[in-house]
């Protein structure tokens, strides 16, 4: 129960929450540890960031993430991305 609304709290704080490509990063990025700012880093910065983490969900045996996930996801946070 306190999972659950520590997590309704981080989507509150992100932009766009609602929308596909938010639900989606929280939901596949929010496995294993907390949904991050798209502000906290750059969009290049997120390029390497999505890269390295669907290779950790790889050898961590979780389903990696499919194209169109990645592509949504990057996009998401690159547009929210910091300056």
């Amino acid at each position: 129960m306190a999972w659950w609304i520590m997590s309704w709290g981080c989507r509150q704080n992100l932009p766009d929450a609602q929308s596909y490509a938010a639900r989606l990063y929280v939901a596949r990025c929010g496995q294993c540890h907390t949904a991050y700012s798209p502000r906290s880093l750059t969009g290049a910065m997120w390029e390497v960031q999505v890269e390295m983490m669907d290779a950790r969900m790889r050898q961590a045996g979780l389903p990696a993430l499919s194209e169109e996930e990645k592509r949504a996801i990057l996009s998401y946070l690159k547009k929210n991305a910091a300056r």
